[in-house]
């Protein structure tokens, strides 16, 4: 993702890639806003989907990531991957061509949230727009290295807490 997203900047948007990761903001800004982001990010998709509404949702992905997210290593790995590679690919790339909201809408669409036949991840859904809305008005704003931070953070904190949730239950359900 992160190839296409750098390549479609470079080659397609005649864009510089460097300062559209890094912008005019301040290093030690971006330093402070993408983990304050993420973790904020973070600590209100645990709150939506720890609602009881929500408990199939959460047990099916604790099912599907728990078994191979057993190592930190592995959690860190897959989220740094996902954080820039992702963030290149729709807030670099996409957003440049679409705009914010509806570059958010399909991130999440794309993730699965947005399924109205499924109430409670409809929800959460709408919650994951919002922030993807915001995580975009702040690549405008100062490039993609806080977003990248933030989304990076998002999915360590998530992919943790489902991981303990699956490691808790043991092999029942």
């Amino acid at each position: 993702m992160g190839g296409i997203g750098a390549w479609s900047v470079v080659v397609l948007q005649h864009r510089d890639l460097w300062h559209l990761l890094l912008g005019d903001r301040p290093v030690m800004s971006v330093l402070v806003v993408g983990p304050v982001l993420g973790l904020a990010t973070a600590w209100g998709a645990w709150w939506i989907i720890s609602r009881p509404r929500l408990d199939n949702v959460r047990y099916t992905y604790s099912e599907m990531i728990g078994p191979w997210m057993a190592r930190w290593t592995d959690r860190w790995f897959l989220s740094f991957c996902a954080g820039v590679g992702e963030e290149l690919l729709f807030r670099g790339a996409l957003q440049h061509w679409s705009g914010v909201p509806l570059t958010a809408f399909i991130f999440v669409a794309v993730h699965g949230y947005l399924d109205p036949r499924k109430l409670p991840l409809f929800i959460y859904g709408l919650y994951m727009t919002g922030a993807m809305m915001v995580f975009g008005l702040v690549a405008e704003a100062g490039g993609l290295l806080a977003p990248m931070i933030a989304h990076t953070l998002v999915d360590v904190v998530l992919l943790r807490r489902l991981r303990a949730e699956y490691a808790g239950r043991g092999s029942t359900p």
